[in-house]
């Protein structure tokens, strides 16, 4: 994945801003959905998902208790095509939709989609305005086909107050490198990342 300077430094300074708010990285698989976003759910929590190769349908649910100007939601998918050729991490035809669900089961009842977005192979953000008191589920869709699956990240806001879409996903992206970097360390050892006489990160 290649970001040109001003990128990068963006990345960094926007994962620095929400790392000092204590936003909370929180890891996934696809064995966890549907996934309860609580009541009135913030963007202080990030999700790392990963999938083993094969199609995947995620499901978010959340309740507002009270009508909401605005709520949002943001995928970014991390690190696509890392390990260079054949992508050991890759998501195609990906889809971020917003559902009501009156009967409060996520997917399972009979629901109405609100609005839906695709994210292609990057980021892809959605945000409905006007929304009423209720339950409603964020539904995260695509294609797993990396060697390894795929990972993405994911937020939801029920907040008035919607980024613009480059800078959430910047956030995301900052965020998971972040998260991804301290998750190596801790699975490989100091001694795997940076072995005696090397002067670079091992992420094979």
């Amino acid at each position: 994945m290649k970001l040109n300077m001003k990128k990068a430094l963006l990345t960094i300074a926007l994962a620095s801003a929400v790392s000092s708010a204590q936003a909370a990285t929180i890891s996934l698989t696809g064995g966890d959905f549907p996934y309860d976003l609580g009541t009135n759910p913030t963007d202080e929590n990030i999700y790392s998902v990963t999938h083993d190769v094969q199609s995947f349908y995620d499901v978010f649910t959340f309740n507002l208790t009270s009508a909401s100007d605005t709520i949002s939601s943001a995928v970014s998918l991390l690190f696509p095509g890392l390990g260079g050729v054949g992508s050991s991490y890759e998501i195609n035809n990906g889809t971020l939709s917003l559902f009501s669900d009156p009967d409060g089961d996520g997917a399972a009842g009979v629901n109405t989609e609100i609005a839906t977005a695709g994210f292609g192979d990057s980021t892809g953000v959605l945000a409905y305005n006007n929304a009423s008191a209720g339950s409603y589920y964020w539904a995260v869709a695509g294609d797993a086909v990396g060697s390894n699956g795929g990972v993405y990240l994911y937020s939801a806001n029920t907040a008035a107050v919607v980024p613009e879409p480059e800078t959430y996903a910047m956030m995301l992206a900052g965020l998971g490198l972040i998260g991804f970097i301290g998750r190596r360390r801790l699975a490989k050892g100091a001694s795997d990342l940076f072995p005696q006489g090397g002067s670079g990160m091992n992420f094979a």
